[in-house]
């Protein structure tokens, strides 16, 4: 038996997909990421387990799913690099839907909170969470998902899954399901998910019980299953890359992105060799010459398909080295540098172009919406909030008030200086007595913070010391203040402290004074707004909840919706396509680098189908990442095989590869 239709075999053995599937799946990517891949993106696995979890843990309502011919309903799935589909049973697909999809009636939530479904380009049902890029594509229709939605309003349940912001309660279920997991248990459920073959379509769903094993999912051939240069990523994409800034500028990351992306497919196999330009202090060649070593460096131990060498600096040889470097590598990736450097030529000489672009969030959202949904009393509080911080009660100090607050201020700048060295201040310290007539407009950054009274056991020592330094100056400046003033300080700080309260902060009883001069101030305006009702009923509370400084609006914060205005795909497109003037447009895919936050996942669909269009590659993103901040200098992470990294990385070879082979199929250059 060939090694093709071996892998195909097990593969469904796994899967339970179809051979078609299952063979497209072995010739796109051979064994290069596994032959039945896990996710290494933690987003993503949350969102598998979460599903599983959802269908095999349904609300009470709604009973258990009865597919006595398909585990949970599902006759199969197609996990792929860092992407799943899900084939449900034909004859189980309202009730599979009824339970996955999210719906509310008067005892709860059922469904997985927070999951939006759409119906995509194909007529498959693309699932994700809110707000998040983690996604799943359901082979479901729209009339599939329409007969759901009837029989989810014959039960008596409103559907939410085509809301825009979430509904009250859908976040805190969604933090429920996501409590349920022990640590390592999400990459459990994401497995079985991606493995429905394994699951006895007879036998009880042993997982409304407990948690998958990994035994169980080890399946007949585990060692068979492992990523190696294995198919077609090694055997027939072969191509070169150039990896450019967007408009010529530098900063754009494009050392980073070509690094991480010559270290995917070497890890699986793929003979890379990296160019670059030398003098570029962003590329990751050494910069000493080793002679007898010729032009070729390992660019990551570990990583022995991976070398590096530096591109001769005239036109002609840069261009005969490149063409050279194509009969020794499969893939050949060109670090352009940017416009001051003299290799942004070689974008000609590539079959694909990967222009960098920063990740502006503007380019994709116009405005954010809000939806406040909390109880108008919890708005009316916000809005005092508000009106506190934009005209906030002038305190009154008398001169022993202020006299007080500016030994507070100066004590903490005493302690500051004691705390140096164990000589203290020293015997030429004076406080600055000018502050006094400013202590009021002093604001909360310019103060000093005292250590808390069982941190420090001797503050009360120093106290006594402070005084006895400024006595002196303090008893000739204000002789009839300074008696009482002296003698009431140091009990009224140490209170103070222990309240948590800096020096010109006011205590609970006066900040209680002041809400309710504000109150007085705002109450006809705040009659006119809210009622007279609503504001006699509720307004104490808030006075007392800040005079205590208690966070009165914590307990509201998840019916607060922001609803992010997506940018058309046409617009998104232009804006990406403005800066790359020059570059070959039927070779060029825009490629936006460090994008923090998520980008909504059919917005990212259209842009890229209008680039398309319009005679480009489309889009491929990188996620802003901790791990990749300090590449191209430390390249020990790029040896990963799992994590957030070798996540990005995945799709991002994935894509390029896909167009490696698109332009060999269709006779690019």
């Amino acid at each position: 038996m060939s090694t093709e239709r071996q892998a195909v075999r097990l593969r469904r053995q796994y899967t339970g997909e179809g051979r078609q599937a299952a063979l497209a799946f072995y010739r796109r990517h051979g064994m290069h990421f596994g032959l039945v891949p896990d996710t290494n993106d933690p987003q993503q696995q949350a969102f598998e387990a979460a599903v599983l979890h959802t269908l095999a843990r349904p609300r009470p309502a709604l009973g258990p799913l009865h597919t006595p011919d398909a585990m949970l309903g599902l006759a199969a799935a197609s996990p792929g690099v860092e992407s799943l589909v899900l084939w449900p049973h034909p004859d189980h697909m309202t009730d599979l839907l009824l339970h996955l999809l999210p719906t509310r009636a008067a005892d709860g939530i059922a469904g997985l909170p927070a999951l939006r479904a759409v119906t995509g380009p194909y007529q498959d049902l693309v699932v994700r969470l809110l707000g998040r890029a983690a996604r799943i594509t359901v082979r479901a229709t729209g009339a599939d998902v329409e007969r759901a939605r009837a029989a989810a309003l014959a039960a008596g349940r409103e559907p939410l899954w085509d809301q825009k912001a979430a509904a009250v309660g859908e976040r805190r279920a969604w933090d429920t399901v996501m409590d349920a997991f022990a640590p390592g248990e999400s990459a459990l459920w994401s497995r079985a998910l991606r493995r429905p073959g394994l699951a006895d379509p007879a036998g009880p769903a042993p997982w409304a019980r407990r948690a998958p094993l990994a035994a169980e999912l080890e399946g007949p051939k585990p060692q068979q299953l492992l990523p190696r240069a294995v198919g077609p990523l090694a055997g027939s994409v072969r191509g070169t890359v150039a990896v450019t800034p967007a408009g010529g500028l530098g900063g754009a990351g494009c050392s980073t992105v070509a690094l991480q992306l010559a270290a995917t497919l070497a890890r699986g196999g793929t003979r890379v060799a990296l160019l670059a330009d030398p003098s570029d202090p962003s590329s990751p060649l050494d910069k000493q010459d080793r002679e007898g070593e010729g032009p070729w460096r390992p660019l990551a131990a570990g990583l022995p398909t991976l070398r590096g060498a530096a591109l001769p600096e005239g036109r002609e040889e840069a261009k005969a080295f490149v063409a050279l470097t194509r009969t020794q590598a499969d893939v050949v990736l060109i670090d352009t540098g940017n416009g001051a450097y003299p290799h942004q030529h070689l974008v000609q000489e590539a079959d694909l172009v990967l222009a960098v672009t920063r990740y502006d969030q503007r380019h994709w959202i116009t405005d954010t919406e809000t939806i406040d949904r909390r109880p108008e009393h919890a708005q009316m509080w916000a809005w005092l909030d508000r009106q506190y911080l934009q005209r906030p009660p002038r305190r009154e100090l008398s001169d022993e008030q202020e006299l007080l607050t500016f030994l507070d201020v100066v004590f903490a700048d005493w302690v500051l200086a004691r705390s140096w060295g164990d000589d203290g201040p020293g015997p030429d310290w004076e406080p600055d007595w000018v502050l006094l007539a400013q202590v009021a407009e002093l604001e909360a950054g310019d103060i000093g913070e005292l250590p808390g009274e069982d941190e420090e056991p001797g503050l009360d020592g120093w106290r006594a010391e402070f005084l006895a330094v400024v006595d002196a100056e303090g008893t000739r400046r204000h002789p009839h203040l300074w008696p009482q003033v002296s003698a009431a300080w140091p009990e009224r700080n140490r209170r103070r402290n222990r309240a948590g309260l800096l020096a010109t902060m006011p205590e609970a009883a006066e900040q209680e004074a002041l809400c309710l001069e504000l109150l007085e101030a705002v109450e006809t305006e705040a009659i006119a707004r809210w009622g007279s009702g609503l504001w006699q009923e509720h307004r104490y509370q808030w006075v007392t909840a800040r005079a205590a400084d208690q966070p009165l609006l914590q307990a509201y914060e998840d019916l607060i919706e922001r609803i992010d205005i997506l940018r058309p795909g046409p617009d998104v497109a232009d804006l990406l396509l403005r800066p790359v003037n020059g570059l070959p447009t039927d070779r060029l895919m825009i490629t936006l680098n460090r994008v923090r936050g998520d980008i909504d996942p059919q917005q990212l669909a259209d842009v890229d189908h209008v680039l398309g269009e319009r005679g480009a590659r489309g889009v491929a993103f990188v996620p802003q990442l901790p791990e990749l901040a300090e590449l191209p200098w430390n390249t020990a992470v790029l040896v990963e095989q799992g994590g957030p990294q070798a996540a990005a990385g995945a799709r991002l070879a994935v894509a390029v590869t896909d167009q490696l082979t698109a332009s060999k199929s269709a006779g690019h250059h």
